[in-house]
């Protein structure tokens, strides 16, 4: 992964690692790490040969590592955490609404590109993928509206699919021209708008640095149904405030056969159960002198 916010770009996410093995096509996001082993190149053929390699050593299996049964332990909270009584919960948080979307799209096949911020930040963490090419993120890029844009695709593949765009409302609000391109181009596929009211990536930092959100949110009322309807040749449905409602809206867009838009509203709040949580550390703010103090102290 490249190193972005979401992604320890300071260097300070893992306090107890002293060397890293990086498997990256970019040369520069492979030495990220000053303790590194670089493994440059295509990940898919690199991670091929180094388990024929690791196959062919003499090096004898044995008993499971102290290390290996840490990482087993934490992947079975890990699972335990997101089968939490949240996801039941009557009104969807941002998890929920894209546990049931990517679910549904691994189910018939389709593609599903996440848009930045808080929707990629979850969407990454609850991501079951059982081929390549099933997700496309901009890896943190912070491309506002790279989600809804990449729907376009759809229209020019060699091989056709059904492409399905979650995005925030802040990103999508960003690239709405697509709706227009979509239709002209002949796109085919879903825009999943999971609306916050808000950039909730900028407002949750702001709030665990200051407390208190400035400049990301607002009171205006923006009915994005209402707005994709007004296109002609876009299918524009309410996803409901369920997981049931938004299956339903699900396969209702995808018996359209063009482009659609499902909005749903999505919990933000303090309730930290509302989203996945960031791991790593920030170098911003008033967080610049202890993150970089640290990453000293650690010196990876």
């Amino acid at each position: 992964s490249r190193f972005v916010c979401q992604s320890d770009s300071s260097r300070t996410g893992y306090p107890r690692v002293q060397g890293v093995v990086n498997i990256n096509a970019d040369p520069e996001t492979a030495t990220h790490y000053g303790k590194t082993m670089a493994f440059v190149g295509d990940a898919v053929r690199t991670l091929r040969e180094l388990n024929r390699a690791l196959s062919a050593s003499r090096v004898q299996n044995g008993s499971p590592s102290a290390w290996l049964q840490a990482c087993s332990d934490k992947k079975r909270e890990w699972a335990a955490f997101k089968d939490d009584e949240m996801w039941d919960a009557e009104v969807m948080t941002q998890p929920t609404a894209i546990k049931v979307a990517t679910d549904w799209a691994r189910a018939r096949d389709a593609v599903c590109f996440f848009d930045a911020g808080d929707v990629q930040a979850n969407g990454f963490q609850v991501v079951e993928d059982d081929r390549l090419g099933r997700t496309f993120t901009e890896t943190g890029a912070s491309y506002m509206g790279f989600a809804v844009s990449a729907l376009l695709a759809t229209a020019v593949a060699t091989e056709p699919f059904y492409g399905l765009a979650i995005s925030g409302d802040g990103s999508f609000t960003m690239n709405p021209q697509v709706l227009i391109d979509g239709v002209e181009h002949g796109a085919t596929g879903c825009i999943l708008l999971l609306d916050n009211r808000r950039m909730g990536a900028i407002s949750g930092l702001q709030l665990a640095q200051y407390g208190a959100d400035c400049g990301t949110w607002d009171h205006v009322a923006v009915d994005y149904v209402a707005w994709a309807r007004a296109v002609e040749g876009v299918v524009a449905l309410s996803g409901g405030y369920s997981p049931e409602a938004l299956e339903r809206a699900l396969d209702q867009a995808r018996t359209h056969g063009g482009l659609s838009l499902i909005h749903v509203p999505v919990y933000f709040g303090p309730d930290e159960r509302g989203a996945l949580g960031a791991f790593g550390r920030w170098n911003v703010g008033n967080w610049c002198a202890d993150t970089e103090a640290l990453r000293h102290e650690i010196g990876l």
